[in-house]
């Protein structure tokens, strides 16, 4: 029995000792000095999109964030109307880019009828048509050829209803030819 109690009190011990030991190291300060230090300098400076959204001649868009996001408010009427330079693309460089626009969100549809459409004057290509509360879109690309600007058109924008404002937000997506590599810009059209 003498044994076993040696035992014991022998475990109480290395406990206690254990605990004390832990107990006195959690209360230490730590100090210490900045031996070195790093600066960080970028070897890249910012670069300007090769393809940049400028203002439409109709006057109706707003240009956001480094020339890659815009808004173009109208005010849809019950007379059919037509804006076919809502909004400018420009292509800043020698390289041919396929573009095209998808929409992502909308709210309050129904309100109006329109046709968005990608053209440069000559051709066109239907992009987005919203008719009796529904959506379809082509997923058409387009060419935005070398240093050559392409435009947004709002075709025959008419509204069904006056009550509040249609909103749709589409991606204008920007990719080269022949591959699966591509850029998102955010346009947001709003009818009031």
């Amino acid at each position: 029995m003498k044994k076993t109690s040696c035992a014991v009190k022998l475990h109480y011990v290395l406990l206690v000792v254990t605990l004390s030991i832990m107990i006195s190291c959690s209360f230490r300060n730590v100090f210490g000095d900045i031996n070195d230090f790093m600066n960080l300098n970028s070897s890249t400076d910012c670069v300007t999109p090769s393809v940049i959204l400028e203002n439409g001649a109709n006057a109706t868009s707003t240009v956001y964030e480094n020339n890659t996001n815009a808004k173009i408010s109208i005010d849809a009427t019950s007379t059919q109307s037509t804006y076919n330079y809502s909004l400018d693309i420009v292509n800043k460089n020698a390289s041919l880019w396929e573009v095209r626009l998808e929409y992502f969100d909308y709210t309050n549809i129904s309100r109006v009828n329109t046709t968005i459409i990608l053209h440069n004057n000559s051709t066109l290509s239907e992009q987005i048509t919203i008719s009796g509360g529904s959506i379809n879109q082509s997923n058409n690309y387009y060419d935005l050829t070398s240093d050559t600007s392409i435009h947004i058109g709002i075709m025959n924008l008419v509204e069904n209803s006056s009550e509040g404002t249609t909103i749709l937000n589409a991606h204008l997506r920007i990719k080269t030819p022949d591959t699966t590599t591509y850029t998102l810009y955010i346009i947001t059209f709003e009818f009031a």
